[in-house]
């Protein structure tokens, strides 16, 4: 494009001020040439008239027109003589019988009013402007107005003149300035082409080039800084250099997995583990990672999800899968076998400082669970195994203890305190391989009991009879409140729920004094279910609240263990609860008791998850 260099629009710029400079002073000479011969003629004409009146005024004769002829071409002014009523007497220039009345002339008005009056009108056939100066003439018997003009024609001759001056000097002006501007602008782009030239190679990563001007200071003062600017960039392009390896190293030698994505899911950065865990197909075929969008990359609907959550709301999300090659989920399980490796996938929202209320980036964490889970299942299937295995011995030396008690045999004494007490342990022992089994089965991967809809009475009448043996005993009172008008059933294995509803209760009976009161209640709603355990026994510290579920653990050991408690109770609630979807909490006070709130779906989780997930689908299509 033109004038797009220093040079060009210096130039252009130049020959513009010099122009408009020449123009000026043609304008404003033209101007004072035209107010100053305007004045001049004023003045001339004025004297003239002063002599003219003053003829008139002292000549005995009224006027003598040969005089007046020569008079007006001797100082080339047109000379009109007119009388009170506006006729033309004389005139130098024109037959008088061809002009009109001048009575309503401006200046004749005027001198007519105040003696003397000037005007200035364009000349129809030169298009010229000519002056007029007319004086009342006082006590003269014809003539009433004496009145001079004259035609400015040198004006047309100066304007030819400067028109030619300026020509010759606006060509002499231009050719002058634009070789002291070439020559100045040289002088200054030079320096500049030697500052662009570094700055290109600072651009191509050169930052060690240098320049050195001997040009105006401002020019070496700007060098000078690109110079020390180049020298810090270098600097810091070390130091990110360094980190960025730094970083590198730090991430590759973690063993969790580390992806960075876009806001449009594209993988921007992974580490060793992160290859390892779930790229090693593309690592063997060669195929890109960087760049590509994580949909492309894998195939699971989980771990994207959990991405478009995290876009959506701004928070966390977590899921687990199974994965084997290019597989996940169940696919993976079935293919895989024992090959297959259980991936943790936690996503991570990233906001900039500027923008905190979008997710510009997401931070997968990955982390390889498989080992964690194999440990975990073989412990499962100890528990399970060890179990088996002691509950045929354990029940043949319950059920031999029984018999020997029952046969009533002539033994002393000590036998038969002997057999009760083999008779206890045994049954003890039977009834913590009953609770191992149990809890065997409901932790076993997607364990899943199987459910139909119950009755809320029906469930609540077998926990009364499961727990009634445990309310005579403490001669306790047992009271139930169920408050479900409309009648509704639940989705539940209503064996199960019998079960940790009694554990509660029993529970609850246990650890009050006799004589006490122990309330269930059940309230039915539209989605869900809450019962609640309440009691008014002794309490549970705060610092148990939160061991209470787990297996084995007893805030009164050697109470529990007299009672017969085997210390699986609370931790079969739980694992019951947990597998129909629901929560168990407690409230306790020492002294006081303890509230124990169990909320489970009144339909079933699964059953709700395929609801929403119908519902999304729904929403999408629409």
């Amino acid at each position: 494009m033109k004038f797009q260099s220093i040079r060009s629009r210096l130039l252009l710029l130049t020959a513009i001020i010099v122009i408009l400079a020449l123009l000026s002073s043609f304008l404003v000479a033209t101007r004072a040439f035209s107010l100053t011969l305007r004045e001049t003629t004023y003045t001339e004409l004025a004297n003239n008239a002063t002599y003219l009146k003053t003829l008139v005024d002292i000549s005995d004769t009224p006027w003598i027109e040969n005089h007046f002829d020569a008079y007006a071409r001797s100082i080339s002014t047109r000379i009109t003589i007119i009388d009170r009523e506006g006729n033309v007497l004389f005139d130098s220039d024109h037959d008088i019988a061809e002009l009109d009345n001048h009575l309503w002339r401006q200046e004749i008005q005027e001198a007519l009013q105040s003696g003397v009056a000037v005007s200035e009108r364009r000349s129809s056939t030169q298009h010229l402007p000519v002056l007029y100066h007319a004086e009342r003439v006082d006590d003269h018997p014809t003539i009433a107005v004496v009145r001079l003009s004259k035609t400015l024609n040198q004006l047309t001759g100066y304007q030819q003149s400067y028109e030619e001056l300026f020509i010759r000097g606006i060509v002499v002006l231009v050719l002058l300035s634009l070789f002291i501007s070439i020559f100045s602008i040289t002088m200054l782009t030079k320096p500049l082409q030697k500052i662009k030239t570094v700055a290109n190679k600072y651009a191509r990563g050169e930052l060690e080039a240098h320049v050195h001007l001997k040009g105006p200071r401002e020019l070496q003062d700007l060098a000078k800084t690109m110079q020390e600017m180049a020298f810090q960039l270098k600097n810091k392009m070390t130091e990110l250099e360094s980190s960025r390896r730094q970083l590198e190293v730090m991430l590759d030698s973690l063993s969790e997995g580390i992806i960075l994505l876009d806001a449009s899911m594209e993988i921007l950065v992974t580490n060793g583990a992160a290859r390892l865990l779930m790229f090693e197909t593309q690592q063997q075929t060669g195929k890109p990672i960087l760049g590509v969008p994580l949909t492309h990359a894998i195939s699971s609907p989980e771990i994207i999800g959990i991405c478009g959550k995290t876009l959506l709301d701004g928070k966390s999300h977590e899921t687990t899968t199974a994965h084997f090659e290019h597989l996940f989920g169940e696919t993976a399980l079935v293919v895989g076998k024992r090959k297959t490796k259980i991936l943790k996938i936690l996503s991570v929202p990233v906001f900039y400082a500027t923008q905190q209320s979008k997710v510009q980036q997401i931070v997968l964490s990955i982390n390889d669970m498989t080992e964690l889970k194999r440990l975990e299942q073989i412990r499962k299937e100890f528990v399970a195994n060890v179990s088996h295995e002691l509950k045929t011995p354990i029940t043949a030396i319950a059920g031999f203890s029984d018999t020997l008690i029952n046969e009533n045999t002539p033994d002393n004494a000590s036998t038969q305190r002997f057999l009760q007490i083999i008779n206890r342990q045994a049954l003890n022992m039977q009834r913590i391989v009953e609770d191992l089994l149990l809890l065997s089965s409901l932790e076993q991967q997607n364990a899943s009991p199987m459910r139909t809809w119950t009755a809320v009475d029906q469930i609540v009448e077998e926990v009364v009879e499961a727990c009634r043996y445990r309310a005579e005993e403490k001669n306790s009172s047992f009271k139930t409140f169920v408050d479900n008008p409309l009648g509704l059933e639940i989705l539940v294995n209503g064996m199960l729920i019998v079960q940790a509803l009694s554990n509660l209760v029993v529970n609850a009976l246990t650890y009050s004094a006799d004589h006490s009161e122990v309330l269930l209640e059940i309230t039915v709603e539209d989605q869900q279910v809450i019962c609640k355990v309440i009691d008014h026994g002794s309490g549970i510290p705060k610092d148990a609240l939160t061991r209470i579920f787990e297996r084995f653990y007893r805030v009164d050991a050697a109470r529990s263990r007299s009672q017969g408690g085997t210390g699986l109770g609370l931790s079969i609630v739980k694992h019951i609860v947990g597998v129909h979807g629901g929560t168990v909490s407690v409230e306790s006070e020492l002294g006081v008791g303890s509230t124990f709130t169990v909320v489970l779906p009144r339909s079933g989780h699964d059953l709700q998850n395929l609801q929403d997930r119908s519902d999304s689908l729904y929403q999408k299509n629409n």
